[in-house]
């Protein structure tokens, strides 16, 4: 089977990685190595599992963090044991890696961009090549032009814009909730330097308003990372899928499929896509190369993930409701048995369609811990 796949992000690479090891011949299409994606960087429990060891000179390039302190501009906070870490890195480093790795299965990097994709499998690149393929993968990205060869592009209204800078220095790593902003701040502590940023829904507010809230948080809260003349800002847009998952089913046709970003996966609610972009590339290979179709890859997506992202879409608004994040961090704080619940759905543990079912479960002893709360805080300022 002879693929093309089009970005070496986290979802083209591990597509790649997994058809060469199925015995594909694999040629991933991406001129732009090395570079940084603007993304916090933030992997995941589960997106470290789905990752391929490396071998002993070269590991994966990530920082491990273990705790997270969650605060709103209101000053609630609190600071949660995460129980396992999660891996920071910079997506320099760890696409690069993620591409040797691939390479290392057989797949081929070519050093050429894609110009145009037709109907059939046949594409054409800046470089002049002209050839067919049995399969061609859209994995490139939140614009990408597999996509817009075959579908609209993701709509405005479901795309996040994420914006910010690198600074240089250390930091906890932070999510704080601001009032009027249906999104959060980060600080994601990578080796060397602090991804600082903010994301919220395109355009509400406008770019440069955003940019402008986030100098003045951390300007007020976090002056060691305040951006300087000389430091550039980023800025990228995150697609998510609707509440109907339309473009779930549509992610794929004949001789085509889009992974990742390019097939609007990500969480509508907090962003994060590269446990997507890894499981959907690994998703993809899968059923391909045991004898299924690239529709098969979108039915199996919509079974596996697809319906819980739609949950995700339709929870969105009422996450962000006002006064939600506070109540939700001053219980937390109060309550252990809420706490781990938050502490599980930024590790990916937690589903958002069996979240309701498991708050349910948890109110009994969400009450207790409310009750005794006073008692325990006492306790722990005595032994402090």
């Amino acid at each position: 089977m002879n693929v093309c796949i089009v970005g070496a992000g986290p979802a083209g690479s591990m597509a790649a990685l997994e058809f060469a090891k199925g015995g594909a011949r694999v040629s991933l299409f991406d001129p732009s190595h090395p570079r940084e994606k603007p993304c916090g960087g933030g992997l995941t429990g589960k997106a470290l599992a789905l990752l391929p060891v490396g071998p002993d000179n070269d590991p994966l390039p990530a920082r491990r963090v273990q705790t997270c302190r969650f605060d709103t501009a209101r000053g609630l906070m609190i600071d949660l044991d995460l129980g396992e870490p999660v891996g920071i890195v910079a997506r320099s480093e760890f696409d690069a890696w993620l591409l040797r790795r691939a390479v290392d299965a057989g797949a081929r990097h070519v050093n050429d961009r894609i110009t145009k994709v037709e109907q059939g499998g046949r594409v054409k690149t800046l470089g002049g090549l002209a050839e067919t393929f049995d399969l061609v993968v859209g994995a490139d990205g939140a614009n990408s032009l597999v996509r817009r060869s075959f579908l609209s592009a993701t709509p405005k209204e479901r795309r996040w814009m994420a914006c910010g800078w690198y600074a240089r220095g250390d930091s906890d790593m932070v999510v704080r909730f601001l009032e009027g902003v249906d999104g959060y701040l980060w600080l994601f502590p990578r080796a060397g330097h602090v991804g600082v940023g903010i994301g919220a829904p395109l355009g509400h507010p406008p770019t440069r308003d955003l940019l402008a809230l986030l100098e003045r948080e951390v300007a007020r809260s976090f002056p060691a990372l305040a951006r300087d003349e000389d430091t550039p800002y980023y800025a990228h847009t995150i697609p998510s899928p609707g509440e109907d998952g339309s473009t779930l089913r549509e992610m794929a046709g004949e001789k085509w499929a889009l992974v990742g970003d390019a097939a609007a996966l990500a969480d509508p609610i907090t962003g994060e896509g590269i446990f997507y972009a890894l499981k959907s590339g690994r998703l993809l290979a899968e059923a391909v190369m045991g004898g299924g179709s690239p529709q098969h890859y979108a039915e199996r997506a919509m079974e596996e993930f697809g319906r819980d992202l739609m949950r995700a879409a339709r929870l969105y608004k009422r996450f962000f409701a006002p006064g939600f994040t506070d109540r939700m961090l001053d219980y937390a704080d109060r309550s252990p048995a809420l706490s781990r619940v938050l502490v599980d759905l930024v590790l990916g543990k937690q589903d958002y369609m069996s979240l309701k079912k498991r708050l349910v479960f948890t109110l009994p002893r969400f009450g207790w811990d409310l009750a005794t709360a006073p008692v325990r805080k006492a306790f722990a300022r005595i032994n402090a």
